[in-house]
């Protein structure tokens, strides 16, 4: 049975000041990201990028970065290669970062975990490839029409000495085709226009406010804030009062109340029978797609000579859930004395709600009893 060990406090940001990006004729850039340590250990996490349909990811690499350490940052350098096959436009790309597993985990609790459950995503970057240069017209080589007029004036001058007394015939002069040049229609100017400012409005008039300027409503992220109400907008991937082409894509993160999950099913301190784990029910009130994170612990007794003293374990799996009902993994429990210390059949199970972030609220619990 695959189960991991996952630190209820790990968080990673990854983050960039770096809204777009204008490639030069070479098609290749770099842009700097910086990668965050809000957990409690140091770890190497992964990079690997999520692009929209037209872009491919392989156009962007990583080399060697560094590990921060708990609290402390450090850069991530993107360099950007779009092949000169590629069209020109304008493409959209994002840094996934999926936080390093914790040592000593037992791997995956289900098998065919999607990264993005763990994973956390930069703001969108825009990346501007130009259309090839216009090859160079050459001048039309008037010298052969010249040579060719000086060949015709000196044959016709051999002639009239060779045979004075003829008339050749005159040649009338042929005229030369020049290539006609029509104008070329320029690009029009893409309009640039002021981004509103967004944060503190309601989701609903940050998106008029952004069409009205002529902007276009991007991705929208629910977090927890505790300073603003829920449904309050909190951030902009575009700053407020910053200049920026019409048609650009604003991404918004939107205040979402805290609340635990209150578990129903199964009733606290009850039993469930041998081979099986309870099916969790919980309430929770919510206008927007969220995640649960649900974990098993199993309490841990150990032997003194006063007695057993039992006490919760480190969690031994966690997995997320889309459904306000679930049923957790069965924990592998070793109910023989090893080293003073066995589990007793107590599990306590824990719910917490994550927002698009991967932060996570205060956890509703249950203890159960696994017989055996």
């Amino acid at each position: 049975m695959n189960e991991k060990t996952t630190d209820k406090n790990e968080k990673w940001i990854i983050t960039t000041s770096t809204p777009e990006v204008a490639l030069g004729q070479d098609r290749a850039a770099e842009v700097t990201f910086t990668i965050t340590n809000q957990s409690k250990r140091t770890g190497r996490p992964g990079i690997d990028f999520h692009t929209g349909s037209d872009a491919d990811a392989a156009w962007f690499t990583v080399e060697d970065y560094p590990r921060p350490r708990p609290g402390a940052t450090a850069p991530l350098v993107v360099k950007i290669n779009v092949p000169q096959t590629a069209p020109a436009g304008r493409y959209e790309f994002q840094a996934r970062l999926t936080p390093p597993p914790a040592p000593g985990s037992f791997g995956d609790a289900v098998a065919g975990d999607a990264p993005e459950e763990n994973s956390v995503l930069s703001r969108r970057v825009a990346v501007v490839v130009p259309a090839p240069p216009t090859p160079e017209k050459k001048p039309f080589p008037w010298w052969i029409v010249v040579a060719a007029a000086l060949a015709v004036l000196v044959i016709g001058v051999i002639t009239w000495v060779v045979w004075p007394s003829g008339e050749p015939e005159a040649v009338a002069p042929q005229p030369s085709a020049t290539p006609s040049v029509e104008p070329s229609a320029s690009a029009a100017p893409v309009p640039m226009a002021a981004v509103p400012k967004l944060v503190g409005l309601s989701l609903a008039d940050a998106k008029a406010a952004l069409t009205k300027a002529g902007f276009v409503p991007g991705t929208i992220q629910y977090g927890w804030d505790n300073t603003r109400g829920p449904g309050a907008v909190t951030r902009q991937s575009l700053p407020g009062g910053a200049s920026a082409a019409q048609g650009s894509t604003v991404d918004l993160g939107v205040s979402a109340a805290v609340a635990p999950p209150v578990i129903s099913v199964p009733v606290n301190n009850s039993s469930v029978p041998p081979g099986r784990m309870p099916t969790l029910t919980w309430t929770q009130p919510d206008s927007w797609p969220v995640r649960w994170l649900v974990s098993v612990q199993p309490e841990r007794c150990t032997r003194s000579v006063l007695g057993d003293v039992c006490a919760p374990a480190p969690v031994v799996s966690t997995q997320v859930s889309r459904e306000r009902q679930f049923t957790p993994v069965m924990p592998k429990l070793n109910y023989d004395v090893v080293n003073n210390v066995r589990d007793n059949g107590w599990v306590i199970i824990s719910v917490q709600v994550l927002d698009d972030y991967g932060t996570a609220t205060t956890a509703g619990t249950v203890r159960v009893y696994l017989e055996h």
